[in-house]
């Protein structure tokens, strides 16, 4: 046995063990400890502290020694975790069975033993949830090295007596104190380490913070200004403000001990500076004429330990330019505060730039402007704990103690379920770093009930070694203002929209009734109107106000409804029969408590009514009907919305005003087509008494001029004037001489020359007479001709009216085809060779082409009706 005392060579063992340990600390401090290599290096540094302690053991006898290799084969596996704790015993291991002798199967059992223990102890702690303490790191080295001795029991020697009265007391009271107190040490390095991570991370976290922000500000260092302050109370002073007055020395004293760390990257460009060094070596050109007011504002607030200053200030940018602003900043409570303290800035400039009649307006948006001081949060992912700061409880107007404990859940809690879901999908796409930053407008729930808007932006500022976030940071800005002018300017469109598509069923429609049915419509499916109905006097009884048109789903409202238009009673007094007398819009913002609304009030709640408008139509004698719409909202018109409606009811009015001149004109303008049809008839009546053959011309070419107007695709209106036409085309042969007509042999020149005559005689008997179709002019050039040599006026190309281009085609291949008196008739395929002949140069291509398709399906009847 080893003479040198086991207790000496134990404690050497344990000294080994605390210096290579520590040394393992400092050395993983700088690596990243989760990354594969790096838990291989610790354990490789853990297994050469194995072998190290097994270099000088206590020997019992050769090839049975006693070391510390179980302490460090413990503590690797439970404070690495298994790879750490795996290359430990291995390299332990290998080396034991290097060593050989009769003890080297009991070594290696211990070195495994030593392992598994470790592991299992690391287990019990994970399920603990808190640190293991003292006692837990004896307890754990006491189970191993008692392991250790049952396996040192088996060894076949005769001297386990020996072993058991003069070893085990030391290798158990040494080794298992030496595991506590490593183990404890380890786990206290780790901490430490820890600790500084979070203040590194923290600090970094409230600088990006403060960089990033929208709002301008200013980290200044008040600690001078407390030092003077405390030694103005020292002296006596109790009115700061009075003090201040009667010393002007004292404060200014006070603004020179004041000081500005740093500035952000918004007040960099609010005041126009290059750069921060710039600026804060320019302060005093900044500030404005109320600089001293404000600044004895702010000292009394400090003396007086307010929580915070806010105040409006006048300053002047580097360029000279004023720049109105308001500043907020908490106000410290001590030295180590006082160090930095963050002023914020917001420019209202263009604010107060408003019009004075939008003073109201104008005082409103610089409440709304200074409820968008950003409110911090910072949220550690995996715990769900989260750190907000005031001005953020203050946008749900809470405060912070009010909400308290905070915790993600609290902002959860808050947020509108339809915004909590859009807001995590946008969180994934962060923490899968698909995109950069996150930003998503959201809902909070009020303290007082109502919805607020906040604009949540924030990115991640800590990842753990597995890519997964650790911490987000990132701010709420109140955008609740901003969204209600969205939501009105959204409605006013879909208002506009709504009435544009009013004015183009005025401008389409010819009936009457279709349209206002079509109005009420359109009011009620795009506005979204529960009802909307137009109504007018009733003609029986005038007294009373009917439902001319009505649509939307409160529709049954009306069932049987009795609306007056006499104020003499008491139906009459309610916004439809007011409006009717005095020509003015009625607006009822809530229903259930107007009283002019109390005959229909029960009945308006019961289909869900709770807001109307009530709009007169004017006629040429005044009011005319009267247009009514409803909302499920109270108060759901305002004056924009009227002035729309009131647009639109007068325009209807027009529009209706029109609707009878044109059904009045459109009756004048029927007699007058049965006046013109009746003069044709008799026209060509007259002209086949006098000529037979030209009477039967006429018919017949009406009858093609008709078939190649439908194979154009031509309007009916448009062809029954063509057709009219082509039955009186050549009522100027009334003029020629009958022997000239119907002489059967070649005519002379000078006969030809009176035939030639007869459009523009047939133009000069019908000059006079109304048509609504161009049928003078159908007579006068149904013989022009495409290239000029037509007659009577040598027309060309575009100078000839279609009409008259059809019946020129259609005149010719009638007159080819047809018995004349002076020869046989033709055939009507030497009249289709004869516009084919010509096509282009005589007659329009597209004419001929349609003349000739109808003539080719072979089913082209001359004697058909028209």
């Amino acid at each position: 046995m080893q003479t040198q005392p086991i207790f000496h060579v134990l404690l050497e063992n344990a000294v080994y063990l605390m210096v290579l340990c520590v040394a393992i600390w400092l050395t993983g401090k700088w690596i990243n400890r989760e990354a594969l290599a790096s838990r291989l290096l610790i354990g490789a540094m853990f297994g050469a502290t194995a072998i190290t302690v097994m270099v000088t053991p206590f020997r019992v006898a050769d090839g049975i020694f006693f070391d510390g290799r179980s302490v460090v084969l413990a503590v690797a596996a439970f404070s690495g975790g298994p790879l750490v704790g795996a290359v430990a015993a291995v390299m332990a291991g290998v080396y034991r069975i290097w060593l050989g002798g009769s003890g080297a199967a009991v070594g290696l059992a211990v070195i495994v033993t030593s392992f598994m223990l470790g592991l299992v102890f690391r287990r019990l702690a994970e399920r603990r949830g808190r640190p293991p303490e003292f006692l837990f790191f004896m307890v754990m080295g006491l189970a191993v090295h008692l392991a250790a001795l049952g396996w040192f029991l088996l060894l076949p020697v005769d001297f386990i007596a020996v072993i058991l009265a003069e070893v085990a007391p030391a290798y158990l009271l040494v080794l298992t104190l030496t595991t506590a107190c490593l183990g404890l040490a380890l786990q206290e390095l780790d901490h430490l380490d820890h600790f500084k991570t979070i203040l590194r991370s923290s600090e970094k976290r409230h600088k990006q913070l403060f960089d990033s922000a929208a709002v301008a500000i200013w980290d200044e260092d008040f600690s001078d200004v407390l030092r003077l302050l405390d030694t103005l109370r020292d002296e006596g002073v109790g009115d700061l403000r009075g003090h201040l007055a009667r010393r002007p020395e004292v404060l200014a004293r006070l603004a020179g001990a004041l000081k500005v760390n740093r500035v952000n990257d918004a007040a960099l460009v609010m005041f126009g500076a290059g750069s921060e060094r710039e600026l804060i070596g320019n302060l005093q050109r900044t500030f404005g004429p109320q600089a001293r007011e404000i600044l004895i504002e702010e000292l009394c607030a400090l003396w007086e330990r307010k929580p915070a200053f806010r105040s409006r200030v006048d300053y002047l940018t580097l360029a000279g330019r004023p720049l109105a602003a308001i500043i907020s900043m908490p106000l410290p409570q001590s030295p180590l505060a006082a160090r930095s303290v963050p002023v914020s800035m917001l420019d209202i400039s263009d604010l107060e730039a408003t019009q004075h009649e939008l003073l109201e307006e104008r005082r409103r948006l610089t409440e709304i402007i200074w409820g968008t001081r950003a409110g911090t949060w910072e949220w550690h992912v995996p715990t769900g704990a989260a750190v907000f700061n005031e001005r953020w409880a203050e946008i749900a107007g809470y405060t912070l103690a009010e909400l308290s404990p905070v915790s993600i859940a609290t902002w959860q809690a808050l947020v509108h379920p339809d915004d909590l879901a859009g807001s995590d999908a946008r969180l994934e796409k962060l923490f899968a770093r698909e995109i950069e930053s996150y930003e998503y407008p959201s809902r909070m729930r009020h303290k007082d009930g109502s919805w607020v808007w906040v604009m949540d932006r924030g990115n991640v500022v800590a990842w753990a070694e597995d890519g997964s976030p650790l911490r987000v940071s990132g701010t709420h800005i109140d955008i609740t203002a901003q969204k209600v002018a969205e939501e009105t300017l959204a409605r006013l469109s879909r208002v506009r929209e709504t009435l544009l598509e009013c004015h183009a069923a005025i401008l389409r429609e010819r009936d009457e009734a279709r349209l206002l049915e079509s109005l009420c419509e359109i009011l009620a499916a795009n506005r979204g109107y529960v009802l909307a109905w137009i109504g007018r006097t009733d003609p029986e009884r005038p007294d009373r106000i009917k439902p001319w048109a009505a649509a939307g789903t409160a529709i049954g409202y009306l069932d049987g409804i009795d609306i007056r238009s006499s104020e003499d009673h008491a139906n009459g007094l309610g916004p439809a029969g007011s409006a009717f007398r005095t020509g003015q819009p009625q607006v009822t913002h809530a229903v259930a408590e107007d009283p002019r609304f109390g005959p229909w009030a029960e009945r308006a709640v019961r289909f869900g009514i709770a807001s109307s408008a009530t709009l007169p139509i004017r006629g040429d004698h005044g009011v005319t009907a009267v247009l009514n719409v409803y909302s499920t909202a109270n108060a759901a018109f305002d004056n924009v919305e009227l002035i729309l409606l009131r647009q639109f009811a007068n325009s209807l009015g027009i529009a209706l005003t029109r609707l009878h001149a044109m059904t009045a004109l459109e009756s004048v303008s029927r007699a007058l087509s049965q006046s013109s049809l009746a003069v044709i008839e008799a026209m060509s009546a007259a002209l086949e008494q006098r000529d037979p053959y030209t009477a039967g011309h006429q018919t017949r070419v009406a009858v093609l001029a008709v078939a190649i107007a439908r194979e154009l695709g031509w309007a009916e209106e448009r062809i029954e004037g063509l057709r009219l036409g082509a039955m009186i085309h050549d009522i100027g042969k009334i003029g020629v001489p009958a022997d000239i007509l119907n002489r059967p042999g070649k005519l002379a020149k000078a006969e030809m020359e009176i035939i030639k005559t007869h459009p523009q005689v047939g133009h000069d008997i019908l000059k006079n007479v109304t048509f609504p179709w161009p049928i003078q002019d159908m007579v006068l050039q149904h013989h022009e001709r495409l290239d000029g040599s037509g007659y009577p006026r040598g027309l060309k190309g575009a100078q000839i009216i279609e009409e008259a281009k059809v019946l020129c085609v259609a005149d010719v291949v009638e007159a080819i085809s047809s018995h004349r008196p002076y020869r046989a008739a033709l055939g009507i395929g030497a009249g289709m060779e004869e516009i084919e002949r010509g096509k282009g140069t005589l007659y329009e291509p597209a004419i001929t082409d349609a003349c000739l398709s109808v003539l080719r399906r072979g089913d082209f009847d001359w004697s058909r009706a028209t």
